[in-house]
């Protein structure tokens, strides 16, 4: 099976010319971010260059903590040893 495809070239160079157009937003656009980082304080919070400092697994120290919540958590522990024992 043979397509003919009509005014071909004509396709062809509106195809590139998209394409072109294409290459060169993905080109300008991260340029021109790139400067305006440095000059309009609003862009500035698009690249954060803060890195955060501490542990992140840290646990605070809560206030409750007493022997009421101990006992509490090992009672719901053994409730549920209970219920899951074959």
């Amino acid at each position: 099976m043979i397509i003919v495809m009509g005014r071909w070239k004509q396709k062809l160079l509106k195809f590139a010319g998209i394409l072109l157009l294409i290459v060169a937003f993905v080109i300008v656009v991260p340029a021109i971010t790139g400067v305006l980082v440095n000059q309009v304080p609003a862009f500035s919070g698009w690249l954060p260059d803060e890195h955060p400092t501490g542990n992140p697994m840290r646990v605070e120290a809560d206030e409750n903590t007493g022997t009421f919540n101990q006992v509490l958590d090992q009672l719901v522990i053994k409730l549920q040893d209970f219920y899951y024992e074959p």
